[in-house]
């Protein structure tokens, strides 16, 4: 039986299939949701594995705390997926999960921050700005390498200059149809 009758989003659509997806910057509220959906499911079915995956740019360790503690208590197996670039302490909500249950998609990237005596991420020094821009280069190179790949070839500097069309985009071959065309 779905968890909703009339799931109005896709989140909410999600936990028919036992996923719970934490794809904001972690602070209390998102915690107390994420938290109240890991519950719901594992009350719902203390069988099977509810799979949690984690697309956040980071946040408050204190809400990551909440979280954690939520995946360590449930009483089911909890899959953990990093999925995108993620920071700050949700790679510790990925290492969170059931022992040969963590995973990382093929492009993702954890950045675990480094905390200060306070319990503070450590701001912006220069060292941070590069580790940021350093990650950001090898981003682009990854997604230039396989634009080539899915396209045949390089695009060239005239397609990454401006915005293409739809016709330009199959010309160059992001794209190989226009949906919806007569031609």
């Amino acid at each position: 039986m779905p968890v909703l009758s009339t799931p109005s989003d896709p989140a909410d659509r999600l936990l028919g299939a036992r996923i719970v997806l934490l794809a904001r910057e972690l602070d209390d509220e998102v915690a107390a949701e994420t938290c109240a959906r890991l519950l719901l499911l594992a009350a719902e079915d203390p069988r099977r594995d509810v799979t949690l995956y984690l697309l956040s740019p980071g946040g408050s360790p204190v809400a990551a705390m909440a979280v954690h503690d939520t995946i360590r208590t449930l009483g089911v197996d909890v899959v953990t997926v990093a999925a995108g670039s993620i920071a700050g302490p949700v790679p510790f909500l990925v290492a969170a999960g059931t022992p040969g249950k963590r995973y990382a998609l093929p492009h993702a990237a954890l950045l675990p921050s480094a905390w200060d005596a306070a319990g503070q991420v450590r701001g912006a020094h220069p060292g941070d700005v590069r580790v940021r821009a350093d990650h950001l280069a090898h981003r682009r190179a990854e997604i230039d390498a396989l634009t080539e790949r899915y396209c045949g070839a390089a695009l060239p500097d005239e397609a990454r200059s401006r915005w293409l069309n739809a016709a330009e985009a199959v010309t160059f071959g992001l794209a190989d149809h226009i949906r919806g065309s007569d031609s």
